[in-house]
C-alpha cells in the first residue's frame, strides 16, 4: 500500500507515503483529540468521540457510520476475527504512549520557552 493514514482531531487524512501529497481528507461528525484507525483491504475504519466510521481506501467517503451508542467516549481497540488482538493492543498503548510523550515533551517546551 502506498497510503499513509493519519486519525486527527476528528479528521481522517490519507497522504502518499512516497511524496507526502495528501490524497484526502475527511472530517467525521465526531470530534475528538484521537482519531483511532484500522485497515481492512479498501476500507479504512475511524473511531473517534464515540463514533465509528467505515470510508473508502481510495476516496475517503463515509460508507456507513455507528454511533455505538451506550458505549461511552473511552478508548477504543479495532481489529477483525482474524488478528491477533493482543498486538493491536500493545501497538495501540505504544500509539498512546508516543501521543503522551509528544504532548508533554511540547507543553514543556511552550512552558519553557514563555518565562
Amino acid at each position: 500500500m502506498d497510503k499513509l493514514l493519519l486519525g486527527i482531531k476528528g479528521h481522517a487524512v490519507c497522504l502518499d507515503k512516497h511524496t507526502g501529497n495528501k490524497i484526502w481528507s475527511t472530517k467525521l461528525k465526531a470530534t475528538s483529540g484521537v482519531t483511532n484507525m484500522f485497515v481492512d483491504g479498501d476500507l479504512v475504519f475511524a473511531y473517534s468521540g464515540g463514533h465509528l466510521f467505515c470510508l473508502d481506501i481510495h476516496s475517503g467517503d463515509i460508507k456507513w457510520e455507528n454511533k455505538l451508542e451506550g458505549m461511552g467516549y473511552g478508548p477504543c481497540i479495532i481489529g477483525t476475527e482474524v488478528q491477533n488482538v493482543s498486538a493491536v493492543t500493545a501497538h495501540s498503548a505504544a500509539q498512546q504512549a508516543s501521543a503522551a510523550c509528544t504532548t508533554a515533551v511540547v507543553g514543556a517546551s511552550v512552558s519553557q520557552g514563555s518565562s
